[in-house]
């Protein structure tokens, strides 16, 4: 096995990849020798990332997409399919969220999520599966988060969309195992992404920022975690060194899902 190169000549669809887990996801993959095909709702994250990955893996493409649109989302995975010829990777990355307690969701909110954070990655599934099965291996992943086993107050829709998400997997593990085909996911814990250094920069400076970093240290034994450490969790899954793992639920989250809060 060629450990410097894992995905070489595979075919990556990360779902997200303009900025955040994602972006980092499809960067690894790129170094390591895949075509990544990422989608992106926001236009000018995607074209600076691509231009990353592209240097990286020339062939690798972009594409507009907003996922909390059905049409959208099966429209965008035909025209991926065209241009890929079939997908050998499929990595479900998005995640997207409103805190607020459950007699205030309205049902266009709780469509949104379902949507966005649910069901688009079952449409890329759908999409990228028969192609798998005609070949006799493939490999998806799903970033889900630690909020779909233990969570807080006003979270309750988020958790259940990825709640959701850890359930179908396993499943899908046990339908498309004798097709060669594995499923897994990744539930992180605090990871310094984009979109969590965008709240902490939220923070007014001084005291408050100082005790709120304070805080995110605190939740988990280990430091906050980075976006790479999810890109790696990832590559191994994607990739023949988890060639015997299938249906999982991994957390990479510091230790946060085994420790006693005060």
């Amino acid at each position: 096995m060629d450990y410097n190169r894992q995905l070489e000549g595979k075919r990556a669809l990360i779902t997200t990849g303009g900025r955040g887990i994602g972006k980092a996801i499809a960067l690894l993959f790129a170094r390591q020798g895949a075509t990544v095909y990422v989608g992106s709702r926001n236009g000018k994250a995607l074209k600076a990332a691509m231009a990353e990955i592209e240097a990286l893996s020339p062939l690798s493409r972009g594409y507009a997409l907003d996922l909390s649109d059905p049409d959208a989302t099966e429209s965008v995975c035909d025209q991926i399919l065209r241009d890929a010829g079939g997908i050998d990777v499929l990595v479900n990355t998005v995640g997207i969220n409103e805190k607020r307690p459950a007699h205030e969701w309205t049902d266009e909110v709780m469509a949104r999520l379902w949507e966005t954070n649910y069901l688009s990655g079952m449409r890329f599934a759908r999409k990228v599966l028969p192609g798998m099965i005609e070949r006799g291996q493939g490999s998806i992943v799903n970033i889900s988060s630690i909020h779909s086993a233990y969570s807080m107050p006003g979270y309750s829709m988020y958790a259940a969309t990825k709640g959701a998400m850890n359930a179908a997997a396993r499943v899908m593990a046990l339908d498309y195992a004798p097709c060669g085909i594995r499923v897994n996911t990744i539930c992180p814990g605090l990871i310094m992404s984009d979109v969590m250094m965008d709240e902490v920069m939220s923070v007014p400076e001084g005291r408050q920022r100082e005790d709120f970093l304070k805080l995110l240290d605190g939740m988990q034994p280990l430091p906050p975690g980075q976006m790479e450490d999810i890109a790696n969790a990832a590559l191994f899954l994607a990739g023949d060194m988890s060639k015997y793992i299938t249906g999982q639920t991994i957390f990479v989250d510091g230790g946060a899902s085994v420790k006693a809060h005060p």
